[in-house]
């Protein structure tokens, strides 16, 4: 929306039985799973399965939360997004 965009690239691990805290974005955030399966919630939707060598599109302004079930292999992700500088990645909800 701002007259600067940055394209971000990042990496993430989430450890066996491990989640993300419960957040929305402010803009559309794209999940590339390397390895493992992504078990994403979103609010009011059914729980999405990402495994490895797929995709998916974390819509904006959705509560969500997102967690690797195995209990014994780490889950690493690729997430790609467009944003001002100053926006922050993810706005935890209490």
């Amino acid at each position: 929306r701002g007259e600067k965009q940055e394209v971000r690239v990042l990496t993430a691990t989430i450890q066996p039985g491990g989640k993300t805290p419960f957040h929305t974005h402010r803009f559309p955030v794209t999940v590339y799973v390397l390895e493992g399966t992504f078990t994403l919630e979103l609010e009011g939707r059914p729980a999405v399965l990402v495994k490895a060598g797929e995709s998916f599109v974390e819509p904006p302004n959705v509560k969500m939360t997102g967690y690797n079930r195995h209990q014994s292999v780490p889950m690493k992700v690729v997430i790609f997004y467009v944003s001002d500088p100053d926006t922050p990645f993810l706005d935890v909800l209490h």
